[in-house]
């Protein structure tokens, strides 16, 4: 009877440390099995959004649901950025970091999870071909962090692939910024920005991009809107046949208003 209680005393003293070993099991330990995991965490939370809003029965509830459940990527770049920092020597840094830029979007900083993303992929990873498809990311905002890692790419990397992307996104973040500076048609960013794109359909116009098709493609359309579509630059002479059947050119109707009204049929 003694041996008996005792073993059974025995046993439920070593239930707990069971448990804990099975618990570090189940946690992820190297870095590309935390970066899984991060992603599952993220791919999870949003499966589940999803399927909560599409059940959702009123659009209030609807709204309600996403301010409320929304899986907003900056929420989650924190965790990504401490596995990167932690580990800024494996793969899996560089899958987290990519995975920053490409989804997070929040408000810019040298603080925030993003810029510090774009200042280690600068720093450290300016040789991988996995950086093209970021570049696209980069364009948009004033962060002078992403365009010193378009350039840092555009001279650097070793990928024509990686090199032709990089081309293209700093000739339209250089685009985007000379917008921004009204009576400046002749500024050296918006000379700076045209030139890339010329670059982009000399040397790279067969680089496929993400979402452009490409780059030549894309870089040749910026170009046209460059020189023919902007404000106070003369109209290309549009030929077309009107509702009538009739052939017309826009210049026809030089010296009068005319309004312009494009659509297909499909």
């Amino acid at each position: 009877m003694l041996r008996i209680t005792g073993s059974i005393v025995l046993l439920l003293l070593a239930w707990p440390a069971m448990a804990d070993d099975d618990k570090a099991k189940d946690k992820p330990t190297t870095p590309a099995e935390q970066y899984k995991s991060l992603e599952k965490d993220y791919n999870d939370a949003m499966q589940a959004f999803q399927k909560a809003y599409g059940e959702a029965k009123t659009e209030e509830d609807r709204q309600k649901l996403f301010a409320d459940k929304y899986p907003r990527p900056d929420k989650f770049a924190p965790r990504f950025l401490k596995l990167a920092e932690e580990h800024p020597k494996d793969a899996a840094a560089q899958d987290a970091l990519v995975w920053i830029v490409t989804r997070s979007f929040g408000a810019p900083g040298k603080d925030s999870p993003r810029t510090k993303a774009v200042v280690m992929l600068t720093r450290d990873y300016t040789d991988s071909d996995k950086l093209g498809q970021i570049c696209q990311s980069l364009v948009y905002g004033g962060d002078k962090e992403n365009e010193t890692l378009l350039r840092t790419l555009l001279e650097k990397s070793p990928h024509d692939d990686v090199r032709g992307q990089a081309c293209l996104a700093l000739a339209q973040h250089l685009k985007n910024r000379g917008r921004g500076l009204p009576n400046q048609k002749d500024d050296q960013i918006s000379k700076e920005a045209e030139e890339l794109f010329e670059r982009a359909v000399a040397k790279y116009a067969d680089v496929k991009t993400q979402f452009y098709g490409r780059v030549g493609d894309k870089a040749k359309a910026e170009l046209f809107e460059i020189r023919n579509l902007a404000i106070g630059n003369k109209a290309p002479d549009i030929e077309g046949v009107d509702q009538d059947g009739k052939k017309f050119k826009l210049s026809d109707y030089k010296g009068k208003v005319v309004l312009l009204d494009f659509w297909s049929q499909y």
